[in-house]
């Protein structure tokens, strides 16, 4: 496992607009935007083909509703009822050949019933802003640009380079 001198040093992140700091093994990161993820109650998802899909060749998402930041006490935020969440960071990436990452909620998150668990960060994957999901399982407000996840990544041996579906956020844009 990289520790955080390593990441930065070596450019593994994107941070133009960074928010986060490094940490002991990795690198806070903080949150840009966040989107409900799934269908609005009363639409007939299967007739209205409104279904996130699997498929031999691609993935479709379901309907993404944004969700706005509101103000609480003086702080910007977002105010998040339990659900699945679709969340974009601050920060991006460029990860080599040789690189693989994972990012994990801080312990904060995790202590207010929220869980983070992102995919693999393969090989070759560039982004200017990283995301993954987010399971919040107690209503919860967080603040805009608050570090909520750690990237971490680990040294493997050289892989041929990603070039899938979420390559430089094609898909994202195109929601």
């Amino acid at each position: 496992m990289l520790n955080a001198k390593q990441i930065v040093d070596e450019g593994l992140l994107l941070l133009e607009h960074a928010q986060g700091k490094p940490a002991q093994v990795g690198y806070d990161i903080t949150l840009k935007e966040v989107n409900k993820i799934g269908n609005r109650i009363g639409y007939n998802v299967f007739k209205e083909g409104r279904i996130g899909k699997v498929l031999k060749d691609k993935t479709e998402l379901t309907t993404y509703t944004l969700q706005t930041t509101i103000m609480l006490d003086g702080v910007e935020g977002w105010l998040l009822p339990e659900g699945v969440y679709d969340i974009t960071f601050n920060e991006g990436c460029k990860i080599p050949e040789n690189r693989v990452a994972f990012i994990k909620q801080r312990s904060s998150l995790y202590r207010n019933g929220a869980i983070i668990n992102s995919p693999v960060f393969d090989p070759g994957f560039e982004t200017q802003n990283m995301g993954t999901l987010l399971y919040v399982h107690e209503p919860l407000f967080i603040e805009k640009d608050a570090r909520v996840a750690q990237i971490y990544f680990h040294e493997c041996q050289p892989a041929e380079k990603y070039d899938g579906q979420w390559q430089n956020d094609k898909q994202r844009s195109s929601l």
